[in-house]
């Protein structure tokens, strides 16, 4: 007999299966672990903290069974941002006296210091993508209701900011039916050279955001007919049925104590001058 098949969730950003470890904690404890993790790589700027966090949320990803493949999807969007940053830091940085030039193009000096920066940033922005996307393959838009109403978040402010992480997840199905609408008129972009990929991403902008507008546009029509309006930030007496069907176990209430306890250690680091990005091994080359 085969294996049975693995029942799967809709997620924003793909399907997970239904048994995954991490739908045992609340969508407010999901919800807090992405606004409370998501403070590390802003304030702490040291490169190899941010590639350990990198590392702590790879094996996230596979203990909450998230599919790995979805991270390749995002290699040259990852390639293309440190192009970016490198350029902008590299170009736009400034230059000291004091600093190293690697190499000179014309008036331009390409110096250590800025393209330190670049790697630190990119570093830092790395981490931030990865747990932005674990929380959007790990969380429906009914999660994300739940969680800021169970944060006593009012319901317009909760239902508007589910709408708004849902488009996101539709805007990268539109991406991947643009791609493979071109893969069916024969256009092979692993055989392109790099130059030419950088341009058909670009090119993707102006087809995504039609999309965008006529689906807004289409929610807009849908709420409407089914009677749906803003009533107002403050509303008394709504019956949340939902949120009654999900309970806060004492694994919920364990995790929330330990990123308590991690932002507190956060907040510390800042304020006693611990993991300063000058301290890094970046700064003694």
């Amino acid at each position: 007999m085969g294996e049975m098949p693995v029942r799967m969730r809709r997620s924003l950003l793909g399907y997970m299966p239904v048994d995954s470890p991490i739908y045992r904690l609340h969508p407010a404890t999901r919800l807090l672990f992405l606004l409370v993790v998501s403070a590390y790589p802003m304030l702490i700027r040291m490169p190899e903290l941010n590639v350990l966090g990198s590392v702590f949320m790879l094996i996230l990803y596979k203990v909450a069974r998230v599919d790995l493949t979805i991270i390749k999807n995002y290699k040259m969007a990852f390639l293309n941002l440190f192009f970016v940053i490198a350029i902008a830091y590299t170009f736009f940085g400034g230059y000291r006296p004091e600093y190293r030039v690697l190499a000179e193009l014309g008036p331009v000096k390409i110096c250590w210091e800025n393209l330190r920066w670049a790697i630190v940033v990119y570093i830092q922005l790395i981490f931030a993508i990865l747990i932005m996307i674990f929380f959007l393959s790990t969380t429906r838009e009914r999660d994300i209701v739940v969680g800021l109403r169970a944060l006593r978040i009012p319901f317009v402010l909760s239902y508007m900011a589910g709408l708004a992480l849902r488009s996101i997840g539709l805007s990268i199905i539109d991406f991947n039916t643009i791609r493979e609408a071109e893969k069916a008129r024969a256009l092979d972009l692993d055989a392109l050279p790099f130059s030419e990929k950088v341009k058909k991403f670009g090119m993707y902008i102006v087809p995504l955001v039609a999309l965008a507008i006529r689906r807004s546009d289409e929610v807009s029509n849908a709420l409407d007919s089914r009677g749906f309006s803003y009533s107002g930030l403050k509303t008394a007496g709504r019956t949340d049925y939902i949120l009654s069907r999900y309970r806060m176990t004492r694994l919920d209430y364990l995790v929330l104590a330990l990123m308590a306890l991690f932002f507190a250690g956060i907040v510390v680091s800042q304020l006693v001058g611990w993991f300063r990005v000058e301290d890094s091994l970046l700064y003694r080359l």
